[in-house]
């Protein structure tokens, strides 16, 4: 008991030393917080610098075709797919870079072969109500500069690849 009371009497004997500190300097409030401004001030330009190069890098990759679309569609009903992440190895998962197209949804993939998880907002039918259903998975080759469609079925809720083919919207 005598030992938390002695604790307890130097910590206020610590706060009682740092309050007359900064009553007899109050500046040091204020370098302090200029310090600690500048400091987050270099953390976002240290952030915005790596966000500016990646997108710099995706968008080279973009232009010289480095980079293979995969296409997603809904069988047996409509919907859409979301919370859509990709892994090479299985353990570390990124979230995936959509394509900038509105009417054909799909993502950008280097080549090679990746595991992609993701859920889906499904309807059977054209209406307002829509069903969320679970997470799930399917494995994906990206070969260089093939498009590939992975195809969800909403009746089994199974998934597969198959290749792209350039659907006519005109007639």
């Amino acid at each position: 008991m005598r030992e938390e009371f002695e604790f307890i009497c130097e910590r206020e004997n610590t706060v009682k030393e740092i309050s007359s500190f900064v009553y007899d300097k109050p500046w040091i409030i204020v370098v302090v917080m200029t310090i600690m401004f500048y400091i987050s001030v270099g953390c976002l330009v240290y952030r915005q610098s790596k966000r500016k190069k990646a997108f710099k890098t995706i968008k080279s990759m973009r232009n010289n075709n480095e980079l293979s679309k995969v296409y997603l569609r809904i069988d047996n009903g409509y919907g859409d797919f979301y919370d859509v992440v990709v892994s090479a190895d299985g353990e570390t998962w990124h979230r995936a870079l959509f394509s900038e197209e509105v009417l054909r949804p799909s993502i950008l993939l280097p080549p090679g072969q990746y595991i992609m998880k993701f859920s889906i907002k499904s309807r059977s039918g054209v209406s307002a109500y829509h069903s969320k259903k679970g997470t799930f998975y399917t494995e994906v080759t990206v070969e260089p500069f093939i498009d590939t469609m992975i195809v969800f079925d909403n009746n089994t809720l199974d998934s597969w690849q198959e290749d792209y083919k350039e659907e006519n919207l005109d007639g």
